[in-house]
Order: C-alpha cells, then sequence, then structure tokens
C-alpha cells in the first residue's frame, strides 16, 4: 500500500515503481513514501514503470500506488461513522477517508465489513518489521486527511508519507518499511497491467537532501519532507535530486511540487489560499494549470474553470467528487464529435445520478456498480463503458476470490487484498525475509 500519482500536464515523470494502493482522493503529484490503503477493493499491486511526457520546469518522480478494484472515488459511506472497536487511529483514517466527501456511497452492511478487514490490514501494517507506521503516525495523517479537501493535486498530506527503518537492499513487503520509502520489485507490469502476482520486494536505497536520487535506470528514495525532482526536464536522460519539501501558510508561494501548502490551505495559481466554500471559483492550479480542487470537503471541483459544489441528480460533472454522497457521476450521450472536448467516458460532460450496487456476478454499469471489483465489458484491459452512440454499455461484477484462494494477475480479490504469490490475502499480511 502506498500513494498515487496523476501526471500533471506541462510536467515530465520519469519511469516510477508502482506498489499497491487506494485512494479516493483525486489526482496528486507524488511525494516520496507509502501509506495506507484506502478501501474500494484491491485486485492487485505491484510495480511499474510508466512515461508521463510533457514539457514544464519541474517534475517529481517517486514511488507511487495505483487503483486497484473499485477505483478512486468520492466517499463511499454516508451518515455517522462507527468504531470497529480495534485501533483508534485505523478507525480514524478509514473515516477520514470515507466519510468526508461526496461520490458513491456503498451500502451500511458493505461498509462495516469492509472497516473490519481494513482493521486487520492495519494491524498488518503496524507489525511489520521496520513499519513506519505506528498509532501516532497514522492519528497525524488521518488528521491532517480530515482537514484535507476531497481533491489533492499535490498528493496526500506530508504526514502521510511514512518511511520506515529498513536500509536498502533489504527485504520487504511494501513501502512504508524502508527508510527510503520505496519498495522495489514487488511486480512487473507491461502495457497491458500485471504480469505476475505481487512477490517479496528490495527497500531501495535512501538519499539525503541535496543528492541524486534517479538518474537513468538508477532509483532511490528522498527522507519523508523531501521529493525527487528535476528542473532539466528537456534533457534526454535528466539527472533528479532530493529536494526539501516546505509547507506554506496563507498568501505564501506554491508550486504543488517542492512548495506545498499547510493542510487546509490550497495551491490556487501558485499562491497558498483558504479552501473555497460553496459558489467559490476553483480549479486554476498550483502554477495556473488547471489542477482541480480548492473546494471545502464534501464540495468538489470539476473540469477548470469550476465552482466549489456538490450535485444532487441531474447537476452537471465530469468526475464523482462534484456529486453528493450516493451519487456518481455518470457520461451523457451521445459521444463528443470531432473538435469537441471528451471530458467522461465519450462524452463531454455528465451527470449525478443516484448509483445503486451489484454482488458478484450480476449486471453492472456505470449506473450499477460492483460491490467488490470494477464492471467487466468484455472490451479488454482499458474498459470502454459507452457504446458508439454514448449509450451506457451493460456489463457483468466479477467473480470475487476468497482469501488463501489461489488466484492470478486476472483475478479479483476481496477488499484490501491482493494476489500475492499466486493466493489472494490481506494486504500485508505475509512479512517477506
Amino acid at each position: 500500500m502506498t500513494r498515487w500519482i496523476s501526471v500533471r500536464t506541462g510536467a515530465r515523470v520519469l519511469p516510477v515503481l508502482f506498489l499497491a494502493a487506494l485512494c479516493d482522493c483525486g489526482s496528486g503529484t507524488a511525494i516520496e513514501g507509502g501509506g495506507l490503503a484506502d478501501s474500494g477493493g484491491v485486485a492487485g499491486a505491484g510495480g511499474a514503470n510508466t512515461d508521463g511526457e510533457g514539457t514544464g520546469s519541474k517534475t517529481a518522480h517517486g514511488s507511487l500506488g495505483a487503483a486497484g478494484a473499485g477505483g478512486i472515488g468520492g466517499g463511499v459511506g454516508s451518515g455517522t461513522s462507527t468504531s470497529s472497536g480495534g485501533s483508534a487511529a485505523c478507525d480514524h483514517y478509514f473515516d477520514a477517508q470515507h466519510y468526508r466527501c461526496g461520490g458513491p456511497a456503498l451500502p451500511a452492511a458493505e461498509i462495516s465489513r469492509i472497516r473490519s478487514r481494513f482493521q486487520q490490514v492495519c494491524a498488518n501494517e503496524f507489525a511489520l518489521p521496520g513499519s513506519g507506521i505506528t498509532e501516532a503516525s497514522l492519528e497525524s495523517c488521518a488528521s491532517a486527511l480530515a482537514a484535507s479537501p476531497c481533491q489533492l493535486p499535490a498528493g496526500p498530506p506530508i504526514a502521510c508519507n511514512f518511511h520506515g527503518t529498513l536500509s536498502g537492499g533489504a527485504a520487504c513487503t511494501d513501502n512504508v518499511q524502508c527508510a527510503s520509502g520505496q519498495c522495489q520489485g514487488t511486480q512487473t507490469f507491461s502495457p497491458e497491467g500485471p504480469m505476475a502476482p505481487v512477490t517479496c520486494g528490495t527497500c531501495a536505497p535512501a538519499v539525503a537532501v541535496g543528492q541524486v536520487c534517479a538518474q537513468g535506470g538508477v532509483s532511490a528514495g528522498c527522507p519523508q519532507a523531501a521529493v525527487c525532482i528535476t528542473a532539466d526536464t528537456m534533457a534526454a536522460d535528466p539527472t533528479y535530486s532530493c529536494v526539501a519539501t516546505t509547507q506554506g501558510d496563507l498568501g505564501a508561494t506554491c508550486d504543488d511540487l517542492s512548495a506545498l501548502c499547510k493542510v487546509g490551505l490550497y495551491c490556487s495559481a501558485g499562491t497558498c489560499a483558504l479552501l473555497g466554500g460553496a459558489g467559490a471559483a476553483c480549479g486554476d492550479g498550483g502554477t495556473g494549470s488547471g489542477d482541480p480542487g480548492g473546494c471545502e470537503a464534501p464540495l468538489g471541483c470539476g473540469d477548470p474553470p469550476s465552482t466549489c459544489h456538490s450535485g444532487s441528480a441531474g447537476a452537471s460533472c465530469v468526475m464523482d467528487q462534484e456529486c453528493a454522497a450516493g451519487f456518481g457521476c455518470v457520461p451523457t450521450a451521445p459521444c463528443a464529435s470531432m473538435g469537441q472536448v471528451v471530458r467522461i467516458g465519450c462524452s463531454t460532460s455528465g451527470q449525478c445520478a443516484a448509483i445503486t450496487w451489484a454482488a458478484a456476478g450480476q449486471p453492472c454499469s456505470d449506473l450499477v456498480q460492483c460491490l467488490v471489483g470494477t464492471c467487466d465489458f468484455g472490451n479488454g484491459f482499458f474498459p470502454v463503458s459507452q457504446a458508439s452512440d454514448g449509450s451506457l454499455v451493460q456489463g457483468t461484477c466479477p467473480t470475487v476470490v476468497p482469501d488463501g484462494q489461489p488466484c492470478t494477475v486476472a483475478s479479483t480479490c476481496d477488499t484490501f487484498a491482493q494476489c500475492f504469490q499466486g493466493a489472494c490475502a490481506l494486504l500485508d499480511g505475509v512479512a517477506c525475509n
């Protein structure tokens, strides 16, 4: 389990290592290190190399997380949270992820079920050798998330960037064990997806601020409050170095890379600003590039320029975070014509609609989502949920492989589980050595 990234327009990102994770928090730029998984289901985990091409002044490079089954969405619970009776910090983290934002809302019974599973994963994290996740560090992360907006262009708060104590070369299961914040080699990917189940990895070496963290095929991890960046984005083989991050107060200069804003603020066109309330302008980004965000939870910000809102049935949207709890953003027919901008599915826009849920083997679509896993539309690794005329395609919810049963990279394991060395297992249930 670790962090996630969405490559920002105008930046070039070096090939990076993917590890298991889920989060409901929208797009973000990588900050070195790892963190706990969010719920929504995990289909698998592991390492992949990917390039993001473009131009810009600075680029972050770091270990990332990829959404598994269930995908990235808004809040998946509504109403008042219920303690699991386990770790208070784990409950607080779960609540911070699932009760502060809008979007599709899982049924109460499913929330209770996956909360119990998350508590076990949380206990696994605590028990991993060298783990940087403790009750205190997780509580700090949960508190920071609770004060954060639903969309995080700069990634999760620094408090959620967990680093462990294991040195480079040590066997690892998760990023959070390594002093570098990077557990490498857990899985290999092709452009079509994972090539093998998750397995044990090795901690990358850790380097200090000012030292080289990436060049060519060499990669190392920066300290918790640092990011791996290059200013030479035009070079064929740029050198990346660890740069200390700052957290600016209201009015400070920011870029959503190394110059961040304190929790509760948003980098608006290069200046740290207060989060907006309903109707406030949003989405001008760290350098005016149009990163979504800048709204108080549970409000969302759509395709910029936009305003902070939380839509009910029929409201215009391009992403789930713009919709109230229990609603999702569904593309509206017809598909975009030549010259039009596709913003969701094959359409120029979507509408907030009530989301219902289906179990394994039942029909599903953008309006009827799967309790575990993602809807199988039968059209390849990159699923298409709309027909050529813009109408919604109907698929089938995947079979869920129980914990402990054999699996392949094509299998769907249960929520907070992954296919580890050929069997579905709760995340971080095996301590590699």
